[in-house]
């Protein structure tokens, strides 16, 4: 083989070894059943509260963010399309009031200081899975009518 033909050879296996059809780490789709509910704090509803279920075992979580109703749909491998199923630990933290606009279009912020403030403020202890006491077995049926009640 003459040098430049063994030189494009070679390139050409470089080139085609750094190439692949996956551009990096792709996540698993979770199995997931559709759970929503209503989330309350001494019998009323909590609106801009983020509710994560994380499963015990491992797998991904599941989130929603509660409405001024207190209503939420979980979502893990895309918004609302559900949680898996199983024993999940819960936590509660504030998210915020939504954003106006469609998906993808709404406003961000940056500094977590210029949040607004909860008008209801919950225990700290709700925004971490070890901390919080609350534990959710999710059927594989899925739930429609979880309720969570702060204390």
């Amino acid at each position: 083989m003459t040098s430049p033909l063994r030189w494009t050879v070679w390139g050409t296996m470089v080139l085609l070894a750094g190439c692949s059809s996956r551009p990096g780490p792709v996540a698993e789709i979770e199995k997931v059943v559709p759970v929503e509910g209503t989330l309350t704090f001494q019998g009323k509803p909590l609106a801009g509260y983020q509710v994560t279920l994380i499963p015990v075992d491992g797998r991904r979580p599941a989130t929603g963010v509660t409405d001024a109703s207190g209503k939420f749909v979980l979502g893990t491998n895309r918004a609302g399309d559900g949680a898996p199923p199983g024993k999940h630990k819960v936590t509660v933290v504030w998210a915020g009031p939504s954003s106006a606009g469609e998906p993808g279009q709404e406003s961000v912020i940056d500094n977590p200081a210029k949040l607004p403030k909860p008008a209801v403020r919950i225990p700290a202890k709700y925004a971490h899975a070890d901390s919080s006491g609350l534990t959710q077995d999710i059927p594989p049926g899925g739930l429609k009518d979880l309720k969570i009640d702060l204390k």
